[in-house]
C-alpha cells in the first residue's frame, strides 16, 4: 500500500532549477544541503520584529503585510540583477506538490538521480520564493517535453509549512465548491491568494 505523509496538490506555479554540482550534491548527503539556500546567509530585519509583536495585532498583520512586500522586492531585484556569469537556469511549470515531493514538467530530460537546485514561485505565501533541493526519481515523455518526479531532500520547514497551507488551502476551496477544475483538478495557484 503506498501511504503518503503528506497530502498532495494538483497545482500550477512557476518553477527553476539547476543541477548541483559534485560538490555542492556532497554537501546535501552529508546533510548539510540547507547551506546551499539564498535565504540561510540573509537576515531579515523584519523577522525579528514580528518574532516580538504580539500575535492576532493589527500590528502583527501589517508587519507580515510587510514582509510579503519586501520578499517580492527582493525577487524582482534577483531577477533584474541576475549575474550574467551565472549559469541560466531551466525553467517549467510544478504541476503536483506536497511536503515531500512534487512533480515538474520540462523540455530537458532530467536523468534519474540528478539532485537539483529549485526555486518556486508560490502566490499567496509569505515567503513568495519557496527553495527546496530535488532528486530526481523518474522523467515520462509526455510528447514535446517531460514531466519529472523528484522527492524533497532539503527545505525549511517554514517552506514545507507554506506548501501544506497552500495544498490544504486548494483542497478547502475544491470542497466548499463541490467540484473541482474541468481541467483534471489543476488549480492555478494564484487563485487562491
Amino acid at each position: 500500500m503506498n501511504r503518503r505523509k503528506f497530502y498532495r496538490g494538483k497545482i500550477t506555479v512557476p518553477a527553476r532549477w539547476q543541477p548541483l554540482t559534485e560538490e555542492d550534491s556532497r554537501l546535501v548527503f552529508d546533510g548539510k544541503g540547507s547551506e546551499l539556500f539564498k535565504q540561510a546567509d540573509l537576515l531579515n530585519p523584519l523577522d525579528e520584529i514580528l518574532e516580538r509583536a504580539e500575535p492576532g495585532t493589527s500590528e502583527k498583520q501589517i508587519l507580515r503585510c510587510l514582509q510579503l512586500l519586501n520578499n517580492k522586492l527582493d525577487f524582482i531585484i534577483e531577477q533584474i540583477f541576475l549575474k550574467e556569469r551565472e549559469t541560466p537556469s531551466s525553467r517549467g511549470d510544478v504541476i503536483e506538490i506536497s511536503g515531500s515531493g512534487l512533480k515538474f514538467t520540462s523540455e530537458e530530460l532530467i536523468q534519474k538521480g540528478t539532485l537539483l537546485m529549485m526555486n518556486l514561485i508560490l502566490p499567496g505565501t509569505f515567503e513568495f520564493q519557496l527553495e527546496l533541493i530535488s532528486e530526481v526519481l523518474r522523467s515520462e515523455d509526455v510528447g514535446g517535453g517531460f514531466v519529472i518526479a523528484a522527492k524533497i531532500l532539503e527545505i525549511r520547514e517554514e517552506t514545507r509549512d507554506e506548501i501544506i497551507k497552500v495544498v490544504l488551502q486548494k483542497q478547502r476551496k475544491e470542497i466548499r465548491t463541490g467540484k473541482t477544475n474541468q481541467r483534471g483538478g489543476t488549480v492555478d495557484c494564484t487563485d487562491l491568494g
